[in-house]
């Protein structure tokens, strides 16, 4: 699958219906969960629109976060206050892309991993709504995302919004083992994933955000491998892993592991965490698909090892950063050093992803049967 090789999941499934210990707690938050998505949705980016703009009710459309109204200029374009983001910008289509997609991830994972149909008859009726329904789908773009009213109708870092995308997908690699989802619903989904791939291969937004040099050169890699390895995209697939191996990590890491691309900006620990988050996205969805990229190094001899014990202070205790942080630090992608420690067979880093506070939810309910599988089985450390 995506980000759950068949080999881990069929063993955790088991350990579940077992009731191994290791299993018990992250059971028990992934079912809350389910439990409370069950109550929710569906949605569509044809319920809430923009005022004042016209588009076609099924482009997805989102505004910029840090880019706000000019007080000596009200009706003129938005201007840039880095770092701060305006808190009245339009958030109905993003807010709903988010809650789509951790609910098919959510409840996904449960019909599989629970062996629960009611959680799979939900997701099935979510992921119509958003992917299939000709009234209320989404076309498979991010044209309109991150515009910038009065400037423009969309940019490349909306790209970003996309990121998403992964954890519904591996929702929907779940869902697929599952006896209710019906093959042609499958196909279609798959169909709408294809042209987005495309979307993501030669659109001019897709392209700039490509090239930016940053997290969001890194999130686009990481979207693309998602989405390859789902449409069974071979090519795509493994142009994404070279980008990655030869074009983003050599060319935004220091020799010390920091990311000066990241570290320019307002919220310099936020963004090179995030930076850090798509690096191992991607290098655990090539893991799953055969390929080893934990072991890229850049020129200067920095690898992903250098780049996480660089951060680690800073995740364990923030406010040792000395850098630029407008906002207080909330990591939300922990998970990156548990993916890191299982790829690079470091326990140090499944220690620390153990022993830093996260917050609830499937997401890291699924990590945590992962890294719980991981350890139960027993590990050797990587030379």
């Amino acid at each position: 699958m995506t980000l759950v090789s068949e080999d881990e999941a069929e063993p955790i499934h088991s350990a579940i219906i077992r009731k191994e210990a290791w299993t018990q707690d992250s059971v028990r938050r992934l079912r809350a969960e389910a439990e409370k998505r069950l109550r929710e949705g569906p949605w569509s980016v044809t319920t809430e629109r923009p005022k004042g703009f016209e588009l076609d009710t099924h482009e997805y459309y989102s505004e910029a976060p840090d880019w706000w109204p000019d007080p000596e200029n009200p009706t003129g374009p938005y201007i840039r206050h880095e770092g701060q983001a305006n808190p009245i910008r339009f958030l109905g289509n993003k807010n709903a892309l988010d809650a789509m997609s951790d609910a098919v991830f959510t409840l996904g994972t449960a019909a599989f991993l629970l062996d629960d149909a009611r959680y799979a008859q939900r997701a099935v009726r979510i992921i119509n709504a958003w992917f299939l329904n000709p009234k209320t789908r989404m076309n498979p773009d991010l044209d309109h995302a991150r515009a910038i009213p009065g400037v423009n109708t969309g940019t490349g870092n909306g790209v970003l919004d996309g990121r998403v995308f992964i954890r519904a997908i591996q929702g929907m690699e779940f869902l697929s083992q599952t006896p209710s989802w019906d093959p042609h619903e499958q196909s279609g989904v798959h169909k709408w994933f294809a042209e987005y791939l495309q979307w993501l291969l030669h659109s001019a937004n897709a392209d700039e955000e490509r090239r930016s040099g940053n997290n969001h050169a890194s999130w686009w890699a990481a979207q693309t491998a998602a989405v390859a390895t789902f449409v069974e995209d071979p090519a795509a697939e493994q142009m994404s892993f070279r980008f990655y191996r030869d074009r983003i990590f050599p060319r935004q890491i220091r020799a010390n592991g920091s990311a000066p691309g990241e570290e320019a900006r307002s919220r310099s620990l936020a963004n090179s965490a995030l930076n850090l988050e798509a690096f191992t996205m991607v290098c655990r969805i090539a893991q799953v698909n055969g390929v080893d990229l934990w072991d890229v190094r850049a020129r200067n001899g920095a690898t992903i090892g250098t780049v996480i014990d660089y951060l680690a202070p800073y995740l364990s205790d923030p406010h040792k950063w000395t850098r630029e942080e407008m906002a207080d630090f909330q990591n939300e992608g922990l998970y990156s050093l548990a993916f890191a420690g299982m790829g690079l067979k470091k326990p140090e880093y499944v220690a620390l992803y153990h022993k830093l506070a996260r917050p609830e939810g499937a997401w890291l309910s699924l990590v945590d049967l992962m890294v719980g599988r991981w350890e139960a089985a027993g590990h050797q450390t990587r030379h």
